[in-house]
């Protein structure tokens, strides 16, 4: 589970950086007029936390709104404080971020975290959030179904599966929910003529079920589902290997309390990525960062694992 809540974070930061990229990747820098780059920053927090980390870029400003990742920042100070104590994270080359542990600044419900990140040549940028309650996952229905795949001139047989959440929305209060679900897929490389194994890989990803809130369903029985195909069988001959797909046995869901920012930003990058239409008005991705770019938002976790069936 230390690993698994470790990749949350690196996916998070590494889908906050791709969807920046894809708002003006259409744009020729070169008919737009020069302007000062911006701090970015992509920091979450959680009481689950195995480790606090802080991604910290630059982007060049592109019409006022949002920018071109140009690099990232390795040399800034990154401060996180709950008010009464503040602590610096530290950049790690090999990782690309900047980590502490969480026993350093424990992450609580309730409190307000503020994160200030500096540089040497005078810029600072902040932005606070407050750590929701957690919430109790009160049924998961995981359905799953044969489907048929047609790849490199072959159908392949795979397991389709349906995941749904339930919850009980807390009454009297605004509440911002996301669901995911994770799950691991180990891939077996064998040589071609002897047929030895050379090793086994293990694939990790993430399903997003989306975002919610309980506008209009304040106190109500609440739910996100979502059907996706976690294992593609990848079998073939590469390079005198073969490779096989020995398919998952666990899936872990997830459902997440989180604070308005966290929210905004996960809605945001949603729309962002679902709008296909090229006449259609380019959806911002939301920031709370003053001063800068980015989000730096809190949620609360609760877990379930499951067999795969």
């Amino acid at each position: 589970m230390k690993n698994k809540f470790l990749n949350i974070i690196l996916i998070l930061s590494q889908s906050f950086l791709l969807s920046c990229e894809s708002l003006i990747k259409e744009i020729d820098p070169s008919f737009l007029p020069e302007t000062d780059s911006k701090l970015v920053v992509a920091c979450f927090i959680s009481p689950q936390d195995t480790v606090l980390a802080a991604k910290v870029t630059e982007t060049k400003l592109l019409i006022g709104t949002t920018g071109d990742i140009r690099k990232d920042i390795t040399n800034a100070t990154v401060n996180l404080s709950d008010g009464n104590k503040s602590i610096r994270l530290i950049y790690s080359p090999k990782l690309g971020y900047y980590r502490a542990l969480p026993s350093e600044l424990p992450i609580l419900v309730g409190k307000t975290y503020t994160i200030t990140v500096s540089t040497p040549d005078g810029r600072q940028i902040n932005a606070s959030t407050t750590v929701p309650n957690n919430i109790t996952i009160k049924e998961v229905k995981i359905d799953s179904s044969t489907v048929n795949d047609f790849q490199r001139g072959n159908t392949v047989t795979n397991t389709e599966f349906d995941v749904k959440v339930i919850w009980q929305d807390k009454a009297g209060e605004t509440n911002y929910y996301r669901a995911i679900s994770a799950y691991d897929v180990n891939y077996e490389i064998s040589e071609t003529r002897t047929n030895k194994k050379l090793s086994d890989t293990l694939i990790s990803s993430l399903v997003d079920l989306r975002t919610i809130d309980d506008k209009d369903t304040d106190g109500q029985l609440l739910s996100l589902n979502r059907t996706f195909l976690p294992s593609i069988n990848i079998a073939g001959v590469q390079n005198n290997r073969v490779v096989s797909d020995k398919r998952l046995n666990k899936i872990k869901v997830g459902l997440f309390q989180t604070d308005i920012h966290y929210y905004n930003y996960h809605t945001s990058l949603r729309r962002q990525r679902e709008n296909n239409n090229p006449f259609a008005e380019p959806v911002l991705l939301y920031t709370n960062i003053n001063g800068g770019f980015g989000c730096f938002g809190a949620y609360n976790a609760t877990w379930q694992e499951f067999n795969a069936k």
